[in-house]
Parts: C-alpha cells; sequence; structure tokens
C-alpha cells in the first residue's frame, strides 16, 4: 500500500510554495504603488498612523522679538489588519506522480489568489479619493492633465501639494479610450486639430499598444478594477504612493492538515493585512466608462 510520508509532502510542499509567492511577486500591481508598512509583532491589532498639522512661518522685524509660537497637532489614521486566506488540496496521487508541472500550477493558483484579493482592496481605496473626475462617462486626456493638477496644486491646509509623481492606473477597457483619441484612424469629433495622430506617442502606441506615460506620469493597466458593481464602469486614480497604505502584520503563512479519508493533504495558506487612506486629497478617483469592446 502507497503511503504519502512526511519526507514527500517535504518535496512537494515547497515546490507548491514557491510557484505561489513568486505568482505574487510578479502580479503585484497596487502593492508596490503604496506606502507599505510592516505590522510589528505583538504590536496591537492596529496599526496608526500619525498624519500631521501645518504651522505658519511669519514675516519678523529687526530687534523685534518673535512672541508667536506655533503648536503641532496630530491625528491618526487607523488601519486593522485583518486574515486573508486560501486553501489548496494536493491529492495523493499528485504526490506519488510528482508532477512538477502539476505542482507549480498548483502553486500559481494559489499565489494569483492571494494578490488578486490585495490588489482589489486597494484598488477599492481609490474610490475614497477627495476629488472624483468623470461620472461614468468616457475618459478624456484632459481629466487626466486636471488630476494631476489638482494633487499638485493642492492647498497647505489640505496636506499640500501630493509629494513624488504622481501614477495612473485605470482599467484596461478604459485604457482603449486614450488609445482612440491618440490614434485616430479617422477623425475624430471634437478632436480636429490636435494633432495627436502624427505625434511620435501614437506610433508607440500603435506599435506595442502601450501608453507609458502621460503628462509626466506611468500609465499602468489593471484588470481587476472592478467594472461590475457598477455595470460598465471602472474607478481608476490618479494619485501618489503615500495616498494610500498597505499595513501587513503577515506577508504568507501556511500549514498542512491531512484528510485521511480524502487521501488528501490540505494547504491553508493565510496572509493578514489592512488598507486605507492616508491623505485623500492626494488621489483623484477616475469614474470612467469600462463597456466591453466590440
Amino acid at each position: 500500500m502507497a503511503v504519502t510520508t512526511d519526507a514527500v509532502l517535504a518535496d512537494t510542499i515547497p515546490t507548491v510554495l514557491e510557484s505561489a509567492r513568486f505568482t505574487e511577486q510578479f502580479t503585484a500591481i497596487m502593492s508596490g504603488l503604496v506606502w507599505r508598512i510592516q505590522k510589528e509583532l505583538h504590536d496591537g491589532k492596529n496599526v496608526n498612523v500619525p498624519t500631521f498639522g501645518t504651522a505658519i512661518a511669519r514675516n519678523l522685524t529687526e530687534g523685534i522679538d518673535n512672541t508667536v509660537s506655533e503648536t503641532m497637532s496630530d491625528s491618526l489614521v487607523t488601519i486593522t489588519p485583518g486574515e486573508v486566506g486560501c486553501k489548496i488540496i494536493l491529492t495523493d496521487k499528485l504526490v506519488r506522480d510528482n508532477n512538477e508541472d502539476v505542482k507549480a500550477a498548483a502553486g500559481r493558483i494559489l499565489g494569483n489568489a492571494m494578490e488578486v484579493k490585495r490588489d482589489q482592496d486597494l484598488l477599492g481605496q481609490l474610490a475614497n479619493a477627495a476629488t472624483t473626475l468623470g461620472a461614468g462617462s468616457t475618459a478624456t486626456l484632459g481629466q487626466i492633465a486636471a488630476a494631476r493638477a489638482i494633487l499638485k496644486g493642492n492647498p497647505v491646509s489640505s496636506g499640500g501639494p501630493a509629494p513624488g509623481n504622481p501614477v495612473i492606473v485605470h482599467h484596461p477597457y478604459v485604457t482603449l479610450d486614450f488609445v482612440d483619441v491618440m490614434t485616430p484612424l479617422a477623425p475624430i469629433a471634437g478632436t480636429a486639430g490636435t494633432g495627436v495622430g502624427a505625434s511620435n506617442l501614437a506610433d508607440e502606441v500603435v506599435r506595442n499598444y502601450g501608453i507609458g506615460r502621460l503628462f509626466g506620469m506611468t500609465y499602468i493597466e489593471d484588470g481587476n478594477i472592478d467594472t461590475t458593481t457598477i455595470a460598465n464602469t471602472a474607478k481608476g486614480g490618479v494619485f501618489v504612493r503615500d495616498a494610500f497604505i498597505l499595513a501587513t502584520a503577515n506577508a504568507l503563512d501556511y500549514e498542512t492538515e491531512r484528510d485521511a479519508s480524502l487521501r488528501a493533504t490540505e494547504l491553508n495558506v493565510v496572509s493578514e493585512y489592512g488598507v486605507g487612506v492616508y491623505i485623500d486629497d492626494w488621489a483623484v478617483t477616475l469614474n470612467h466608462d469600462a463597456t466591453l469592446p466590440a
């Protein structure tokens, strides 16, 4: 009688997990664009991040004492990490067959599931920006430029100009609207005289179907943006790294459990993290039509 031993599983599980971790890292989009905080062990259930108020600098008169002092004030952004998990089952037959392709596929499925969930959680924060442009309408280049201006012109009373270079994240269906504007094969109403179709950018888009950068900002597509909660509508965004927080308490942990009657071993994978908005004025929601291209 064939017996699945710990030694055999010791060879199988690392293969699955290695593929899972690689897939999770390879497919990560939003997690690489936000402020990442590692929660310390045994440090309570919440992550508290302070935001500080502003002070006022004043003109002084030579020989006159500066009698006005400023006070520091702060408020807290509180994020509570929660558990996210996924389970796959490794059958004894799979282990006995020692099929590396199948085990790697199991790992890819596992890693993708965990990353899609984390990505969707972060993407959901894009709807919480202080400003929204578009109302489910067709995206325009003007709205992208306006979003950048809003971030860089943000008043000191609301956190000041957004630090660093913003990025644009949107759904691939929305990207098509920008592609249509930048590479017109026929005149498009309202775009005559722009000269966009003759630009080097248009040539690049035609060759690679990639926008790359708009108005100095990196453009990134993310197909995990929700288009079903509000039918055919996607909420992307323009934001800087510090606008959103990913607080991780446990990146990836796993535990095996034997199921004798099923003749299989469960591989339970758990991550613990929380997401939130640090300063909502450092992001702009882009609410655009995302109808399936036809």
